[in-house]
Parts: C-alpha cells; structure tokens; sequence
C-alpha cells in the first residue's frame, strides 16, 4: 500500500495543490456521490481560498504594513493565488505633498508594463489577417529607413534600432509634445545609425514599441488607444483603462500624479516631452483592472490561446542565443515554474505585473513614487505566496477529501505518517473548512472533512 501511495504523491500534489478544488466541483467519487446543492460557487471557490490561504494573508498584510511604515511605500498591491483574488490593499499616499490616500480605485501610470497592451493590439491584427510577425516594418511605415527590421523584432527587442528620446531630447524643439508620428518623422530625417543587424541580439528598446504603436495605427486609422479601447478594455469591462498621451488634446488625464521621494520629503515629477509618443508606455490603469487582465489571459479571448502560448515563449538570436522576452512579456523561471512578467519605472510610477500560469499565482504592485522598493517587495511576497509547504499538504488534503471522500484523503494521511510529514497538516485549518461548508450547505462536503479530522485524530478508525 505504501508503494501504491508514493507512486501516486507527485501526482497529487502537483494536481491537488493548486487546481483540484478550485476548477469546479462535479461530485465525490470512491462510492460517495453529491447532488447539485454540494457544487460550490464561484464565491464559496473563493472563500474557501481563501480559509486555506490564511496565513500567508497574515503574512502578505504584515508584510505590506512595514514597506508603508518604514520604507515608505505608496501604491496598490492585489495578489491571487490559484486563479482567485486573495489579497488586495491601498497603502499610503496617491498625493503624499497633500496627504491624499491612494484607493482602489487609484489609476497609475503603467511605464513598460504598457508594452503587452501594444503586443496584445499586434497579435490582434495577426489574428485578424492584416499582419503577420515576419512581415517587414517598412511595408506598412515605408518611411522607416530601417529596411531589414521585420515585426517580430520590434516585438522581441531584437531590432536594434535608435533611441527615439534622444531624438526628442536633442531636436524637439516645438512648445507642444511630439506624438507617434514625430517620432517616425525623427528617424526618418535624422537616420540614426541603427545598433545591430536586426534579429543578431536582444536590446531592450522603446523605440521599437513605439514604432509598434505607429503600425497599428497606420493599419486601423485609429490610435492606440482607440483601437485598444474597442478590442480589449471596452470588451473585458476594463472600464478604469486607457492609453495616455500628452500629445492627444480629447484625453482627459484620469491618473495620479508620480513623485520624486527625496530625504526631506516628495517632488511632484512634472511631465516630460516624451510622454507624447505611445506603445512603450502610455497605458493607465488600476489594479482591478490588471486583475480583469490577468484572468483574460487563461480565457483565450480576446486573444487566442496559441497566440498566447506563442507570446510566452522565447526566441533565439541568429547566432542561436536563447532570449527570455516574449511579446510585451519578459520570461523567467521561479522553483522550476515559468514567470509570464513586467515590470515598468517611468516619471515617478513603478509598475510589476508578475503572471505564473501554471499555478494561476498573480503578483501586481503599483507605486507613484520613485522609491527603489517594488522589485524587494514583489520577490517577498513571491516566497510568501509559492514557498509554503505546510499550507499546501493542508491544501492537498483538503482537497483530496472534497473531491474524492475521506477514504482517499486519509490514505494519503498515511502516507505522510509513513514519510515523516503528518505533523505538517494543519488540523485547525480542516475545522475552518468543515464549518464553512457546513455554513455554505454543503453537508455533506462538511461531513467527508470531519470524518477525516477524526480519523486523523484517533477518533474514527473504521
């Protein structure tokens, strides 16, 4: 029995970790069945998260008290951990000059978290036949004196081309933002050198996005923003989402302000020329509606989900050089589970949007000031949220006994008896989950839970 069970244990704790119990609930098998009223919610899925999510909440919220307390922190952070919205907080200032608290409802500039939105509008007109990724650049903006420069270089950063800001900082010389197109009109008449051979290796490049959003906007007759607001916000409910430009008089500015923290206090950051110009930048947005985003990305609308996969992988330079940014997306790993992130720093806004599929895990945090803090607190809240082994045989036992009954639960209690790790179940944690099914009126899942807690305790050894 022993063998049986050790055979078995990848498996589940793979499976029951993570998805088991939150992907629906059908009934129990192993000769226990439940009718339609034992099926939990979306919101009893969530709850139920929740409960078994317990301590690393306590921890996520301790943590977070002492980034605001003592290192200053302002902004939103929302984490969700297999697929569901566990913890979500405004901590500090959205204005610290005139002590105004940031809410949920705060919109942040995004920086280069903005580029999978850019990405995202590009891979809608793959979808909808009016591009493919090999496609020349200079086919659709012929003005580009960049000819061997092909669309899945700009998407990857492997264009090499010049940097557009140096261009605004050096020539732009007008009272007024330059927008896209002046920055297309820049390369065309300066014609800077271009870095590399296109395609020969990665350099991270606004430019090249920039030049994206002038694509999809030569393609549509419409701005990014439209496009953007008609395909992906509008559609996904992102009601708090738009793309801003300072070049564009019909957008009202609807974001908070970022600032400089100094040792005697903050400086509100004035906007620069280059907030004209779209695509490396320029989305605004809030954390609810990242969230939104984020769920969207398992759905396969508005973008399918071989598109998606596409996105998510690595390319090689032509001399064979793996190169871990997808389209918008950077690519990492984190204990052997791939990280789909970005991260952004633009005029004060600090901006990480980290994704781990095959958990469903999220991380979004969102700063107005120019503190050097997100990136230490993102990696804390990761440990937090993947780095607990206690809370996850809890999970899997739980789970195990919801989905499948007692009997297929307490078979693997005994193996972790057998193995040494029986201590790690937390048994307060199985009562919490038993009286919320029992509150829920799910008797019967309650009922398979304490029949477990009894058993494990002694008490039931039939």
């Amino acid at each position: 029995m022993i063998l049986m069970r050790m055979k078995h244990l990848p498996r589940l704790i793979l499976t029951l970790m993570f998805t088991l119990f939150f992907a629906g609930n059908d009934s129990l098998t192993s000769g226990t069945s439940f009718d339609e009223s034992e099926i939990l919610t979306s919101q009893e899925e969530l709850e139920l998260n929740k409960i078994l999510s317990a301590d690393r909440i306590r921890r996520l919220d301790s943590l977070l008290n002492v980034y605001t307390s003592v290192k200053g922190f302002n902004g939103n952070v929302l984490v969700a951990i297999s697929g569901y919205k566990v913890f979500e907080r405004a901590s500090g200032y959205a204005d610290p000059l005139r002590k105004e608290p940031v809410s949920s409802a705060s919109v942040y500039q995004l920086a280069s978290v903005s580029k999978q939105f850019t990405a995202a509008a590009v891979m809608l007109l793959k979808s909808d036949g009016r591009l493919d990724f090999d496609d020349k650049v200079a086919d659709y903006i012929p003005e580009l004196p960049y000819p061997g420069v092909r669309i899945s270089h700009l998407l990857h950063h492997t264009g090499g081309l010049p940097n557009y800001m140096y261009l605004i900082d050096k020539y732009w010389s007008k009272n007024y933002p330059p927008d896209t197109e002046d920055v297309i009109a820049m390369l065309e008449r300066y014609r800077l050198p271009a870095f590399f051979k296109p395609g020969s290796r990665y350099d991270y490049s606004n430019t090249g996005y920039v030049v994206l959003a002038a694509l999809v906007e030569r393609i549509t007759g419409m701005s990014l923003n439209e496009f953007l607001q008609r395909r992906v916000f509008i559609p996904l409910g992102m009601k708090n989402t738009y793309v801003y430009s300072s070049a564009d008089s019909n957008l009202v500015k609807r974001h908070i302000d970022g600032f400089r923290a100094l040792k005697s206090g903050y400086l509100r950051i004035q906007e620069s020329k280059s907030n004209g110009p779209v695509g490396d930048k320029g989305v605004c947005s809030t954390l609810e509606d990242l969230y939104i985003w984020d769920q969207a990305l398992y759905s396969g609308f508005p973008i399918s989900s071989g598109l998606l996969d596409e996105a998510f992988s690595p390319v090689r330079s032509l001399s064979g050089k793996e190169i871990p940014y997808g389209y918008g997306f950077r690519l990492r790993t984190y204990n052997k589970e791939k990280v789909v992130y970005h991260n952004g720093v633009w005029e004060g806004f600090r901006s990480n949007f980290h994704r781990y599929p095959e958990s469903r895990n999220t991380i979004i945090v969102l700063n107005n000031t120019s503190t050097r803090i997100n990136h230490e607190l993102v990696s804390q809240i990761e440990s937090i949220i993947h780095n607990y082994p206690v809370e996850d045989i809890t999970r899997a036992m739980a789970g195990l006994a919801l989905e499948k009954g007692c009997e297929e639960a307490y078979d693997f209690y005994l193996f972790l008896e057998d193995t040494g790790q029986a201590e790690q179940v937390d048994i307060e944690r199985l009562a919490e989950v038993s009286t919320f099914m029992q509150q829920s009126g799910k008797a019967t899942k309650a009922g398979e839970i304490n029949r477990l807690i009894s058993r494990i305790q002694g008490m039931d050894r039939s």
